[in-house]
């Protein structure tokens, strides 16, 4: 029985070991999360992903939010509403690779 145990822990640890951990976090603003940060790991189908919000596009002061987490069916977008640009980055190349505060290469994925 204790084989056993042994055994199935093992396989548990195996199967997270190659698993992809992405950051989460709501809101960040001025380069620190708002909420509790926290992490979540790629299930089939699923992407890390940033999507940064920048708001009004046409002033100097323009705000940027920035929320970062796991997404299913993650696509690569740039979209426009109003004063608003909204930039959508999926990976999953790495562990943490939606950081946004790490510069990425544009033709990883």
């Amino acid at each position: 029985m204790y084989k056993l145990f042994l055994l199935g822990l093992f396989l548990l640890c195996l199967s997270r070991a190659g698993a992809t951990r992405c950051k989460r976090c709501a809101s960040y603003r001025k380069g620190t999360c708002e909420v509790d940060e926290d992490h979540c790991i790629l299930k089939n189908n699923e992407s890390c992903m940033i999507k940064r919000t920048i708001s009004p596009l046409s002033t100097e002061t323009a705000f940027e939010k920035i929320q970062t987490g796991c997404e299913i069916n993650c696509k690569n977008s740039e979209k426009y509403s109003g004063t608003q640009k909204i930039l959508t980055y999926c990976c999953k190349y790495r562990n943490f690779c939606n950081d946004p505060f790490i510069p990425r290469s544009p033709f990883r994925r």
